[in-house]
């Protein structure tokens, strides 16, 4: 059996999660910062850290024995009511750091199943250590954006569309521009596309409409 330990600020909640999703168990960080997971079958795990408010902090390790991950630093969110920038996917990712906490459109194409996402096909990965990270965008009640928008959004739409291979043609219908607050993990790396040796199902941001007051990412 694996063991997990490290150390996150104190007042933080930490999760631990396998590549597919799957939660593992939850854990509470004393009042020293220090953690541990005991029991683990050996495997690959994601360690996030957050407050339950806050956008969180993400650690992947490669548990086969005793492992130490070091300290989880835990971000907090800094609001803006700015006018809302309209970006792509791509473009949120790459600037996730500056735009995290801020209202934004992200123009993507929309994708629903278990967790609604916008993706797209980024020349880049977000990573963890060896894990990648897909090119998604959670969803968590967004909102149409404000009309005053439109021409701006269109534009991206037209770029996204336009991107797409002859092959392979986007659904106009599919491609969107939604409203809300980005919130992104801190702790991941940008790395060109596609080369991380496993990979997580898991969205690595997420935009969620201005009511919510969770705004953990993975949650």
């Amino acid at each position: 059996m694996a063991t997990i330990r490290g150390t996150a600020s104190p007042g933080a909640k930490l999760r631990l999660f396998g590549l597919d999703g799957t939660a593992v168990t939850n854990a509470a960080v004393g009042a020293t910062g220090k953690f541990e997971f005991h029991d683990l079958a050996p495997d690959w795990y994601l360690i996030l850290a957050d407050t339950g408010a806050s956008n969180g902090s993400v650690k992947a390790t490669h548990a086969t024995g005793d492992v130490d991950v070091g300290f989880l630093p835990l971000p907090m969110l800094v609001g803006s009511r700015a006018a809302a920038r309209v970006v792509t996917v791509c473009e949120a990712f790459g600037n996730r750091l500056a735009l995290s906490g801020k209202l934004v459109v992200i123009v993507g194409i929309f994708k629903s199943g278990m967790d609604e996402t916008l993706r797209l096909d980024c020349p880049f990965q977000l990573v963890s250590g060896d894990v990648g990270w897909p090119s998604a965008i959670g969803l968590t009640n967004p909102l149409p954006p404000p009309e005053a928008l439109r021409a701006e959004i269109e534009k991206k739409r037209q770029e996204v569309i336009k991107s797409s291979p002859p092959e392979a043609p986007l659904r106009p219908e599919r491609v969107v521009g939604l409203y809300g607050k980005f919130v992104s993990l801190a702790g991941l790396k940008t790395e060109s596309c596609c080369k991380a040796p496993v990979e997580t199902v898991l969205p690595p941001a997420r935009l969620f409409g201005l009511s919510e007051i969770d705004r953990r990412v993975i949650r």
